[in-house]
């Protein structure tokens, strides 16, 4: 029984997730026809909505952080919904990527605290890892350049952050402060789950001004939800 949040009527089987609460009333508003509020305790917003094409879909903030993550992933699990795309931030490792580049999450290693004690017992020798569920990450390709994530507790100006080694393909390419929690929370929970990223923030602190960011998520919506209305 969710015991965190109180949703104003019950989720949708499908949701993409934002961190920020504003982006979620955004891409709400971007993708379903009249979208009513399903959630609003703790400042986490959420809606739900049919979209266009007929599909039930909720856009659920999720918060900053995996610790967040988890907590409404789990209530969301326990209220119906069986499959998460997160739309979130990240900054980038890697020089080739710039502001408002997109990166399919293939992998993402967990420097986190969350992701790791999730995924830990699962992930075998060497580093922590999570993966996408398989076929909702297959049903994504082609929206973004998949690539290797790292999940942080710290933002990356509190804490050292290296770019990928030399000829280590599947080194992390950006960082960021949930997507290793999120796939990790998923599969525990037997939800199938995937996460595109916008790089914020360049290798040479170059941002990307918040509303443009906004309109970087509104722009790869339409994408992501006709991934989702055909899996």
């Amino acid at each position: 029984m969710p015991v965190r949040m109180t949703p104003l009527e019950p989720p949708a089987a499908d949701a993409i997730l934002a961190g920020d609460s504003r982006r979620a009333f955004a891409l709400a508003q971007a993708l379903t026809i009249q979208p009513r509020m399903s959630h609003q305790a703790r400042g986490l917003w959420g809606y739900t909505g049919t979209s266009p094409g007929g599909l039930d879909l909720t856009v659920q903030s999720t918060g900053v952080g995996g610790p967040s993550a988890v907590t409404v992933i789990s209530d969301l699990a326990g209220l119906g919904v069986t499959t998460v795309v997160r739309l979130g931030t990240c900054v980038a490792l890697d020089d080739r990527l710039g502001p408002g580049d997109r990166v399919l999450v293939e992998r993402a290693l967990a420097a986190d605290g969350a992701g790791r004690a999730l995924a830990a017992a699962d992930s075998g020798p060497g580093p922590v890892t999570t993966e996408p569920d398989p076929e909702l990450f297959r049903s994504l390709s082609g929206l973004a350049a998949p690539a290797t994530v790292s999940s942080h507790d710290l933002v990356a100006r509190l804490e050292p952050a290296t770019g990928p080694a030399p000829g280590d393909e599947r080194g992390p390419v950006a960082r960021d402060l949930q997507t290793a929690a999120t796939l990790a929370v998923a599969a525990k929970l037997g939800v199938r789950a995937a996460a595109i990223l916008v790089v914020a923030e360049d290798r040479r602190s170059g941002r990307m001004p918040e509303a443009e960011l906004e309109q970087a998520f509104v722009d790869l919506a339409p994408a992501v939800l006709g991934a989702l209305e055909s899996a």
